[in-house]
């Protein structure tokens, strides 16, 4: 039985050793062939998954002095938005008020929309950073940290109303992206880019919560606040990007007239005054 037993152990140890050297090799050739065929698509200057714009280091964290944008640019928040600043610090212990950092952000990027001297475009300028770390008390690179991290924030400046069109699942299945082909189409831009009288900036954003209104898009800028444009077509969207064009105000919320996120037929549930037990009072 110890020499029967021997023999198995042995057997089983080649059979374990074969088995781990196959799938060695199935993994290994397969990887380097993978790596071969990117090494070829980069050649050719293609990429293997992703078909938005290709961004690069110097896009995403390093700053360039311009004329525009450097340290020595005048930039100061206004009498209203020092005191949203307040509001913003009291909710903080004064020890750890660095953590308004990205409130304070959002501030001065939203202050640049109505800001004829900074392109009335929404972008965070360098000198608005040193000006946060100073309110803040803590070191710039903290903020160009947090800056630079988040794609919400622009450090340089784009089109004076960003189209951002949601393309994520809800939006995707509903037509997001013929949306968005047919504003590439119309404004002559890729996602990503500005056209070139600087009035429209394209890009794709995550979902944006109104997935029951699908498809739709957010459009930030001193005339439109963030509004949501929702139920849209490519027709109705070219018709809200016309509209500012010629200096309109577009209605904001469904595209299609329905209220709120009623569907096509109408209001089909909740008809009725609700049954108890209702809210209590509070007083």
């Amino acid at each position: 039985r110890p020499a029967r037993l021997l023999r198995e152990i042995t057997l089983i140890a080649m059979a374990s050793s074969v088995w781990m050297r196959s799938l060695r090799n199935a993994l290994v050739v397969p990887r380097a062939s993978s790596v071969a065929v990117k090494a070829g698509k980069a050649a050719q200057g293609r990429r293997s998954f992703f078909a938005s714009k290709n961004l690069f280091s110097d896009a995403l964290s390093v700053h360039r002095d311009t004329a525009y944008n450097n340290a020595d640019t005048v930039w100061d928040f206004t009498p209203e938005n020092y005191a949203k600043i307040d509001d913003v610090l009291s909710k903080y212990p004064p020890n750890y008020k660095r953590s308004g950092v990205m409130p304070l952000l959002f501030l001065a990027q939203k202050q640049c929309e109505h800001m004829k001297e900074h392109g009335n475009t929404g972008w965070i300028p360098l000198a608005a950073m040193n000006k946060i770390a100073k309110i803040l008390d803590m070191p710039p690179m903290r903020v160009y940290e947090v800056a630079t991290f988040y794609t919400m924030y622009n450090r340089s400046p784009i089109g004076v109303h960003n189209l951002q069109v949601c393309t994520t699942s809800p939006c995707m299945v509903a037509g997001a992206y013929k949306v968005l082909d047919g504003l590439k189409a119309h404004l002559g831009v890729s996602v990503g880019e500005t056209t070139k009288d600087g009035k429209f900036h394209l890009m794709e954003a995550e979902c944006l919560g109104a997935c029951c209104n699908a498809p739709m898009m957010q459009i930030a800028g001193p005339v439109t606040n963030d509004a949501y444009y929702e139920d849209l077509t490519v027709e109705s969207a070219i018709k809200i990007v016309e509209q500012l064009r010629k200096g309109e105000t577009p209605k904001s919320g469904s595209q299609t007239g329905r209220h709120g996120s009623i569907g096509p037929q109408g209001k089909t549930v909740l008809l009725e005054e609700p049954n108890g037990p209702y809210c209590r009072e509070f007083a």
